[in-house]
């Protein structure tokens, strides 16, 4: 299989991974409500908001890795920036999970590594594969 099927079908998975977590977010799903409860108490910021922001910033990091699939100019930039706003975001889920809930959903912390695996991967292999057009 070639590298680029290879990160194309991760980008998939990354798309539909992150759009599945923004959108309960967005509409306020119990589930997801009950998830940020203790924002408001733990570091300041109110629960509603810390919850409407993380679901903005997963769909925007969704909508830069659907352009990068799409667009025939500029996906490099758009696979970066979606695979770096990913990384900060599963960096950010991770800290959530083990400084600001009382107990860590593991669940959630897999699915943050899996994910934060697959940024790393998808940003050294762009680099890797710009290096290699160079030469």
């Amino acid at each position: 299989m070639k590298t680029t099927t290879i990160a194309n079908i991760l980008t998939i998975i990354t798309i539909l991974a992150i759009g599945y977590f923004a959108l309960p977010k967005l509409i306020g799903l119990e589930q997801s409500v009950k998830g940020f409860s203790n924002f408001n108490e733990v570091i300041g910021i109110p629960n509603n908001i810390a919850r409407y922001v993380t679901g903005v910033v997963e769909l925007i990091t969704a909508i830069l890795l659907i352009l990068s699939l799409t667009l025939k100019r500029k996906t490099e930039v758009a696979h970066i920036l979606g695979y770096l706003l990913l990384t900060g975001t599963m960096l950010g889920g991770l800290l959530t999970e083990y400084l600001i809930r009382p107990e860590p959903k593991m669940m959630l912390v897999y699915i943050a590594i899996a994910l934060l695996i697959i940024a790393v991967y998808q940003l050294l292999n762009t680099y890797a594969l710009k290096t290699v057009d160079h030469e």
